[in-house]
């Protein structure tokens, strides 16, 4: 059952939160009071580029391992959350896998639609290597429709003989942009026709909405590096993701997926407003992550 604290918050997102008949600038303002929430005194941002791309770079100066990175890319539904009100999302994985985090200030649909987007996505990834940080060292982060952007990065790189970072950790992660089912409890952030549209502001309509290109679960995912997943299952994404695991597994990629019991769409985001479902998630993570790093063991 979910904790007190997650369905108080939850009980204070408006019905209407997904109105499937909004359109992209009414999103942007139903998504502003979620963002650019106050970060830690002792976080370290710096913003620059990557790749030429515009990041935030963010560090505390007690991480105990200064030499690896967190590639984050952000959700906000293809057509919101700019860098500058996000920072608080680069502190929260700064401080959760204690470790620095770079972000990506990707362009934003519908102004920039595809392939915009994902090619900013690449790009940064890109750059990191081209500034010495071995690819062993990375480990790259998706977030609602960053985890689809990350994932479309990542085959990009494959495709043009680029290493494969350490891992890849998607925060219930948009992959498949034609879902058709609602979940079966309450997902307060997302309705299939919302989703949809958002996959159409991306698009521009050029491309079929379950086009391997933008719906990465249809993708050729051979050659892609180990895979974890976290799947909440009132999350009106977690299909995709199931997905994603089972044709990713078949390509001969290992995939480590967790289906977390009534969690909804981007539960991680709740770490710092007392949810101890977030605060569970981000120690698994955590505990992966290190694994793969080399900094601890195999996990239990």
């Amino acid at each position: 059952m979910a904790s007190d604290n997650l369905e108080a918050i939850i009980d204070l997102i408006p019905e209407n939160f997904a109105d499937p008949n909004a359109d992209f600038q009414s999103v942007r303002n139903t998504m502003a009071p979620f963002h650019n929430h106050p970060t830690d005194s002792d976080l370290r941002i710096d913003v620059k580029e990557v790749g030429g791309i515009r990041a935030g770079w963010y560090e505390y100066n007690r991480h105990s391992d200064h030499a690896c990175v967190a590639l984050h890319y952000h959700g906000g539904a293809y057509v919101s959350c700019p860098l500058d009100v996000y920072h608080f999302y680069g502190g929260l994985i700064a401080r959760a896998l204690d470790m620095p985090v770079v972000m990506p200030d990707y362009r934003l649909a519908p102004e920039h639609p595809y392939p915009a987007a994902p090619m900013d996505c690449f790009n940064a990834y890109r750059g990191l290597l081209e500034i010495g940080v071995s690819p062993g060292k990375i480990v790259v982060l998706g977030e609602s429709c960053g985890g689809g952007l990350a994932v479309s990065a990542l085959l990009r790189a494959r495709d043009e003989g680029l290493p494969m970072p350490a891992c890849f950790v998607s925060l219930t992660g948009w992959f498949d942009l034609n879902v058709t089912t609602r979940s079966s409890g309450r997902d307060p952030f997302l309705t299939p026709e919302w989703v949809k549209n958002r996959g159409l502001d991306f698009t521009a309509g050029k491309i079929e909405l379950d086009d391997g290109r933008v719906s990465v679960c249809n993708a050729n995912l051979e050659g892609l590096p180990h895979l974890f997943l976290q799947v909440g299952e009132y999350d009106t994404m977690a299909k995709g993701a199931l997905r994603l695991a089972e044709r990713a597994t078949l390509a001969g990629v290992k995939v480590t997926l967790e289906s977390w019991p009534e969690m909804i769409h981007g539960w991680h985001g709740l770490l710092d407003s007392g949810i101890p479902e977030a605060e569970e998630a981000w120690a698994q993570i955590k505990h992966f992550v290190d694994w793969k790093l080399q900094r601890e063991k195999y996990p239990s």
